[in-house]
Parts: C-alpha cells; sequence; structure tokens
C-alpha cells in the first residue's frame, strides 16, 4: 500500500508500523499522537516513516487508518479524522472492546464514503511506548475482526495484519466482548488484586511465581480503566464465575478433604496443559 495512518503509536501502533515497514507492506507509515517524544522515538526505531503535526496530514491519503488510541478516545478519534479522508478510506482499530465502537461508527463511517472494520489484536507486553516497539510481536498471534462486509475492505485489513505475521479470524462485536471479558480482561483485574493486596515489605519474599502472576497489572491504568468500564456487564459476569469457583475451593480447603483438593487441582492442570499443547500445536 502507498500509506497507512498510525493514530496513537505506542507499543501497539508502533510494532505494528515497525512490522509493516519491515515486510514491505506500506510505503509510508504516518504516525500521529500526543507526546512528540514518542513520536521522535517511533521515527527514530523504523516505526513510522515521518511524524505527523496535525491529524488531517496524517490520515490525508492513507488507505488504511489504523487508531490505536485507548477504548474511549477511539470514536472521537475516527470523528474527527473522517472529514481529511478519501472516499473509500479504510478505518480500523485496536481497542479491546468492539460492541460499543461499532454500533457508534459503522454509520457514520458511510455517510462519508468510509468503511470501518473493527479489530483486535490479541498481543502485547506489559510495558508501553513506542521504546518498546517489536516488529515480531504479532507473528502467531490472533486478530480478530469484528465485521466483514464490505469484503473488500475486510480483505485489506486482513492482509495488513497478515504481513505482520498474525492469524486473523472474523468474530462478531458481541461475541468478542463476552469472549475476551473471560480470556483478556478478567486476567487483567486478577493481577490488579494480587498487586494490591500484597503488602511492599513481602515482596523481597517473592519469586518467579508472584512475578508471573503479577505481570499483567504492569500495564497502563489509564487504557485499561477504559478497558473495565467499556465492557463492564461481561466483566462482572466473568468476575461472578471466578469468585463462584474461587468460593468452590475455599470450601474444599476448609474441609480438609486432601483427596477432593487434589481433584481440584488436578482438573486445572489438566486445562493449563490443555491450553499449553494448543500453543505448542499452533507453533
Amino acid at each position: 500500500m502507498k500509506k497507512i495512518a498510525i493514530i496513537g503509536v505506542g507499543l501497539i501502533g508502533a510494532s505494528l508500523g515497525k512490522a509493516l515497514l519491515k515486510n514491505g507492506m506500506a510505503e509510508i507509515v504516518s504516525g500521529f499522537g500526543r507526546r512528540r517524544a514518542n513520536l521522535e522515538t517511533a521515527l527514530e526505531n523504523e516505526s513510522i516513516t515521518h511524524i505527523a503535526e496535525t491529524l488531517e496530514e496524517a490520515v490525508h491519503g492513507a488507505e488504511i487508518v489504523v487508531v490505536c488510541t485507548p477504548v474511549e478516545t477511539i470514536a472521537r478519534t475516527i470523528r474527527e479524522a473522517l472529514p481529511f479522508v478519501e472516499p473509500g478510506t479504510v478505518f480500523t482499530d485496536v481497542g479491546s472492546t468492539k460492541a460499543s465502537i461499532f454500533d457508534d461508527f459503522h454509520g457514520i463511517c458511510e455517510e462519508f464514503g468510509c468503511v470501518f472494520i473493527g479489530g483486535h489484536p490479541i498481543a502485547g507486553k506489559e510495558r508501553s511506548g513506542a521504546a518498546s516497539a517489536d516488529a515480531e510481536l504479532y507473528v502467531g498471534k490472533t486478530v480478530v475482526l469484528t465485521n466483514r462486509f464490505p469484503e473488500s475492505a475486510f480483505q485489506k485489513v486482513s492482509e495488513m495484519w497478515r504481513s505482520a505475521g498474525a492469524n486473523v479470524i472474523f468474530m462478531p462485536a458481541l461475541e468478542h466482548d463476552a469472549v475476551l471479558a473471560r480470556t483478556s480482561h478478567l486476567p487483567h483485574l486478577l493481577a490488579c488484586v494480587l498487586s494490591a493486596v500484597t503488602p511492599p515489605k513481602l515482596f523481597p519474599f517473592t519469586g518467579t511465581g508472584y512475578e508471573s502472576m503479577t505481570r499483567l497489572a504492569s500495564g497502563s491504568p489509564e487504557v485499561w480503566r477504559d478497558i473495565f468500564s467499556d465492557n463492564r456487564p461481561n466483566l462482572i459476569s466473568a468476575l461472578e464465575d471466578y469468585l463462584e469457583k474461587l468460593a468452590e475451593l475455599r470450601k474444599i480447603i476448609e474441609s480438609g478433604d486432601e483427596s477432593v483438593l487434589e481433584g481440584f487441582l488436578a482438573n486445572a492442570k489438566a486445562n493449563r496443559d490443555l491450553l499449553q499443547s494448543g500453543k505448542s500445536g499452533q507453533s
């Protein structure tokens, strides 16, 4: 493609830009964002080809505009960009919640002769910013696209992500939000709770297990505040199921029945082993 615009050049946006340029998917990757220093870092590490001074400059002439801002600002960003793009421009995003964004912008984009294809790459790190950009971040990872019409726009966005090494699947927005509440949002919530409940005076006694369990709590509070708020009903449902299972485990421990406890732990291990074998099979 001649030009792709990335709005919000943090870890996700910068890693995408770096992959697109490395693999020759785009001649120009324009970057636009709030922090100049971060944009300069993205330029230095070849995640973008130039820094746009305005949103208009960033999106003008772009075939695809990828909005990588926090969930709560995606809608506003697309609204502001629409007057500056040509008919036929494809907008997509990387938000962890999809239903509210699709409802807001599918029709609005059509009014300008543009298309919105909701997207979510299921990949990341606990570190943010362009300095952490990784051209291999999406290799072997799943990217969910939540609407597939018109087919030409769906294929264009799919091609972009596949060039970064990702596996692209289609999933309706409502289903996506319900699924990700359990596989992504709840794990982050639990990591934050464990981190919050542990007094710093105990940190000298933590090992790799604690570090692994709390790694997600290092994510951006701003980003995760928006995700939790936007996907509140699904997250609450997932949390209720978790609390029910936690109460079950507490009763087992209180009973002192070691055979039942071992059975509970064995079932959990079997689930984890199944996950790991599936991941190994994909690699």
